[in-house]
């Protein structure tokens, strides 16, 4: 099968995914996590709409990415000629080397959207893919709505095929605008294209508003497409578009096209999770190959299987895509389950010895108190480094109030104060804010700033521990009548996330009990990597 490249939108129709927003500063960070992805084409932009993008590709020049950058724009306006055109002067203040532009292929979109004949459509689309080609420029041109068009005037959408074709474009691309198409419609629209122009590189831009997105993307490259568009993590106009994280390893690990290399595919899993979180916007839990829990096994019986043999329920490796399996967590007391997770940890517990037992019979309490790790694996490592003396539990607390109290008339503040041991030091520390878990969290910052020259490589550290999510559910433990709360915290210090998990009968004490093996996990782990012994504080 012939090669196939990517370009990657996120930066321009990603933008148009509602609550998502760049700053020129977000946009460079994320230019630089896609360029570890190997992907051959990064649009950064689209200097007409937003002319701040135009600060990007200055910036962007200066960052030696691997891949090419790309402006967007339009074709000229109706009666414009192309170098008096203030979107392509826009477009060419990128400088960049290539450039993608849209047309219209859909005769509905030409009269009553651009209100403009049919003709002088044709005319935009061949002259300004014309003009950018004697400029040196290479061209992507994109038709849009041309399978929309397709479903009403089929001749029409190939006649504006043809007129990019005519202008000289490197890739003409079709545009399955809205999402409404069909694998089959989509495998046509290509094979005609290809058809009546043997030579052209034809390429697929496809929109996700039926859920197809990455289908039709595969149907148009098992058609035949060259090149394929969409946006890591998904994000489009409307409900997306082609979901690069998802596609780029079917095309490369079950299609045999070699789209990235094996390195860059094992930098998928972090580059799309970085991206997500950056964003802020979508949830990576249940998504494809890159998500929390694609990989994880939970029954027995599948556990089971895939200690066994991992291909019995993984449909790749996860670490070819830079992802990792996970074990849950029911039925903790079974032995060969319990070794290989714990194994995964760094603690061996394949032996018979009176410490092993402990450690299982404090696991097995734990599970029939409600305490499952899938989502906070961080606890468990936490309880196990406790176990075996791995971590060194260097706080204790002594006193925490938590209430709340009105200001002036009407504004409520929470306010919190903490007495506690942090090694030899015993500490007193309040704090107030707008809830109680920030409240909460405050204050137990608050108590290791006191101690921040303590800390010594730390001390900078403890300061860029921050809040990520919080996540509350209620349950019945098994047995129990008694209502819990489980409240998931994750935490983020800048380069990693990790979460931790309390559950009580109280709300604010489970919270509490999350907050403050989140902090301890974060500390421990970062004194192991900094190589610092224990105790952390004097």
């Amino acid at each position: 099968m012939a090669r196939v490249t990517i370009l990657d939108t996120l930066l321009r129709d990603g933008a148009l995914s509602e609550g998502v927003s760049f700053t020129p500063e977000d946009k460079i960070e994320i230019l630089q996590l896609l360029d570890r992805l190997e992907i051959p084409y990064l649009e950064a932009g689209w200097p007409y709409q937003w002319p701040e993008d135009l600060e990007v590709f200055e910036r962007a020049r200066e960052l030696g990415l691997k891949g090419r950058l790309v402006a967007f724009g339009s074709t000229r306006r109706p009666e414009t000629d192309p170098d008096r055109d203030p979107n392509l002067r826009a477009l060419l203040k990128a400088e960049t080397d290539t450039v993608h532009i849209y047309g219209k292929a859909w005769s509905l979109h030409v009269e009553k959207v651009l209100r403009t004949t049919l003709e002088e459509n044709l005319a935009m689309v061949r002259e300004t893919v014309a003009y950018l080609k004697e400029l040196g420029k290479e061209v992507i041109f994109t038709a849009e709505h041309f399978y929309d068009g397709c479903r009403h005037d089929r001749g029409y959408s190939l006649e504006v095929a043809a007129a990019a074709v005519e202008g000289g474009a490197d890739i003409l691309v079709l545009g399955d605008s809205v999402g409404a198409s069909l694998m089959h419609e989509v495998s046509k629209g290509i094979r005609s294209v290809k058809e009546a122009h043997p030579d052209a590189v034809v390429g697929f831009h496809g929109h996700n508003d039926m859920g197809l997105a990455v289908a039709n993307a595969i149907a148009a490259v098992e058609a035949g497409a060259e090149h394929v568009q969409g946006t890591i993590g998904g994000y489009g106009a409307r409900t997306g578009m082609t979901d690069l994280s998802t596609l780029i390893p079917i095309l490369k690990l079950k299609m045999g096209i070699d789209v990235v290399s094996d390195e860059a595919l094992r930098n998928l899993t972090p580059v799309t999770r970085a991206i997500v979180n950056k964003i802020g916007v979508g949830d990576l839990d249940y998504h494809p190959f890159v998500g929390y829990k694609v990989f994880a096994h939970r029954t027995h019986s599948h556990i089971a299987a895939v200690l066994s043999d991992p291909e019995t329920y993984e449909p790749i490796p996860p670490e070819a895509v830079g992802n990792e399996r996970r074990l849950l967590l029911p039925g903790i007391a079974r032995a060969s389950y319990l070794e290989s997770l714990a194994q995964r940890l760094g603690v061996d517990l394949t032996g018979d010895s009176a410490a092993n037992q402990r450690i299982r019979e404090e696991l097995l309490r734990l599970e029939e108190a409600g305490y499952t790790y899938e989502d906070a694996e961080a606890s468990l490592e936490l309880v196990l480094g406790k176990l075996t003396g791995r971590f060194h539990p260097a706080m204790t607390v002594e006193r925490l109030r938590l209430f709340e109290v009105i200001r002036g008339k009407h504004q409520p503040v929470v306010e919190a104060s903490l007495r506690i041991q942090l090694g030899s030091h015993d500490e007193y520390v309040a704090a107030e804010g707008t809830g109680p878990v920030t409240t909460l969290f405050e204050v137990l910052l608050g108590a290791l700033r006191e101690v921040r020259s303590e800390l010594g490589p730390l001390e900078d550290y403890v300061c860029g521990i921050k809040l990520a999510a919080v996540r509350v559910r209620t349950f019945y433990p098994r047995g129990k009548q008694e209502l819990r709360a489980r409240v998931t915290v994750t935490f983020s210090d800048g380069a990693r996330t990790w979460s931790t998990i309390g559950i009580s009968r109280d709300l604010i004490q489970a919270t509490w009990q999350a907050l403050f093996d989140g902090i301890e996990y974060g500390l421990y782990t970062k004194a192991e990597a900094e190589g610092i012994e224990p105790p952390l504080f004097k």
